[in-house]
């Protein structure tokens, strides 16, 4: 779940104010998105987040906002084929979207659940779409103790009654979370996906990447991949070099000995590393620390022939060859680019291969 879609749920669970959430549960044939895609939109209008653009996105929002105002939930289906269909795209494929109605009320906890993920927190968001005019959702967490438990998030009509009956008994502020999710097969999901009536998003940060060397390259790197969703960080042993104010798109900057990089930074396996130091020595002493951590992705420049040096050097400082082959180097995906803004680019679509698993 793209964390600006979070930010703005949990900007409104702040402010007191209701939102809806959509999400793209099932496509068929060709979509703009895959499931998993969301949006939210606010009672301000505010909106984070996409489902695919375009004349399906233009009547999913229609379809949000009614929904919004009506304080409703829904599962609605759109067809994209041809000119007989109410978008008129002609991509050949058909979407389903649910929309939920994130009621700070009933949804607090779960939203803060929610948000939790992107500190690297377990969270499933897991909806049950068996009646398409009053579908239920609801968060499960681990909680600071490792224990699983379940946050509502949208209630269903008879979850609605019970609640309403518990509040009257002088059980104030009680809510009941779903009880027909199969909470062991809901958190084996490691991807977005259909579990008979229930769909299950799995929600995991992005992971952060880490520009290692600020020079021609990680300067051009650091605003596309911003760009693209990722909080940024960039670390240089430089002083002149690592200053926030050359790299506004960055989220943290970092002045610190190559060598000791871990002092300051923790890399995890969610985590994308790019070094681009300026120095054959610099480079590996940063590559040894971003493959013991197991870095999701860790990509370094280089030529041919530095490459075979880097491997040969870190294999005799002992990192075996099953992490030798995670290391991509040369880094990116060969584009004919020359320039620094190129080599950005081309970076940037070796990340994004890897972070949407396409082995194609």
């Amino acid at each position: 779940m793209d964390e600006k879609v979070i930010a703005a749920l949990e900007e409104a669970r702040a402010a007191g104010e209701s939102a809806e959430l959509c999400l793209l549960v099932e496509t068929h044939g060709s979509a703009p998105r895959k499931a998993g895609a969301c949006l939210a939109l606010r009672a301000d209008g505010g909106m984070a987040g996409t489902v695919g653009g375009g004349a399906l996105e233009r009547l999913v929002l229609k379809e949000t906002a009614r929904c919004l105002g009506a304080g409703a939930s829904a599962v609605r289906a759109f067809a994209m084929d041809g000119a007989r269909s109410a978008t008129g795209m002609v991509c050949g494929g058909d979407a389903r979207v649910c929309l939920l109605h994130v009621d700070p009320a009933v949804a607090g906890e779960g939203v803060r659940a929610l948000a939790q993920a992107q500190g690297g927190g377990a969270v499933w968001l897991a909806v049950d779409l068996a009646d398409p005019e009053d579908p239920a959702a609801a968060v499960l967490a681990r909680d600071a103790d490792g224990a699983l438990v379940t946050r509502p998030f949208t209630l269903s009509a008879e979850e609605r009654a019970a609640a309403a009956a518990a509040r009257a008994e002088g059980s104030a502020g009680v809510l009941i979370a779903h009880e027909g999710f199969d909470a062991a097969a809901i958190t084996a999901c490691e991807k977005p996906q259909l579990l008979g009536r229930v769909f299950v998003l799995p929600v995991v940060p992005e992971g952060r990447v880490f520009v290692i060397g600020g020079g021609h390259v990680g300067a051009a790197l650091v605003p596309v991949l911003a760009g693209l969703g990722f909080a940024v960080t960039v670390c240089d042993s430089r002083p002149d070099v690592a200053r926030p104010e050359r790299f506004p798109a960055a989220e943290r900057v970092v002045c610190a000995p190559f060598e000791r990089l871990g002092e300051q930074v923790r890399i995890t396996p969610c985590d994308y590393v790019v070094v681009c130091t300026p120095a054959h020595g610099s480079d590996v002493a940063v590559l040894a620390q971003a493959l013991g951590a197991r870095a999701r992705y860790v990509g370094c420049l280089g030529s041919a022939k530095k490459t075979a040096h880097v491997k040969r050097v870190l294999a005799e400082r002992g990192i075996v060859a099953e992490e030798l082959a995670r290391l991509h180097m040369p880094v990116g995906v060969p584009l004919g680019d020359e320039t620094p803004a190129e080599i950005a680019v081309s970076i940037a679509a070796e990340i994004i291969r890897e972070r949407r698993g396409y082995r194609g």
